[in-house]
């Protein structure tokens, strides 16, 4: 009996880990595992160095503001410069270089909603992404409209830093009159070769 229970449980525990593996191979990546404090071989980020950040990226946020244990945000950010102010952001875009840091970001499911989709603009005049004062902004300015996320450390592979919904805009309030927490925490984003 003990016997048969030992069996079963190595079998669910093999097939466990072959729908984990088989997951991770449909999705292009292995499982990521993101720290809140840098890695052992990372330097600091240097934000006038922006432009090292063109590229592809897995991001991966923990929300450590939720009330109802950490939240998780994943998705892809893809990065370019072009010469051409983006319209839309023309008063808070920021040059790297002679040129602007812009991109899309796209939210991974279950995440939904007119905030994300926003982020996934790849239009030259209105992109989903752009470098401006020290930060990345995804989506728009104002209360509850994207995420600024701040590069802390760095290596060749991966970035990892804080992030906040929070554009510096407003307060949230909800119908009580009491303030409303803004979402926040840290980030990993690696490099897609």
């Amino acid at each position: 009996m003990v016997r048969r229970r030992a069996h079963l449980l190595i079998v669910m525990a093999a097939t466990s880990l072959v729908a984990a593996v088989a997951g991770a191979q449909r999705s292009g990546t292995a499982a990521m595992s993101c720290a809140a404090g840098p890695a052992s071989n990372s330097t600091p980020f240097d934000t006038t160095k922006a432009a090292i950040l063109v590229g592809n990226f897995d991001v991966l946020m923990f929300d450590t503001t939720s009330l109802s244990g950490t939240r998780q945000h994943s998705g892809k950010l893809s990065l370019w410069l072009q010469d051409s102010v983006p319209k839309k952001r023309a008063t808070m875009a920021r040059r790297v270089g002679q040129q602007f840091l812009v991109g899309m970001f796209e939210v991974a499911a279950p995440d939904s909603g007119d905030v994300w989709a926003d982020m996934k603009s790849r239009d030259a005049h209105e992109p989903g992404a752009f470098w401006t004062d020290g930060f990345l902004r995804l989506g728009n300015f104002g209360p509850k409209n994207g995420v600024s996320l701040y590069f802390r450390s760095g290596t060749a592979d991966e970035i990892r830093g804080m992030w906040t919904s929070h554009a510096g805009t407003a307060i949230i309030v909800d119908f009580t009159g009491d303030r409303e927490p803004d979402e926040a925490g840290y980030f990993c984003a690696r490099r897609v070769r």
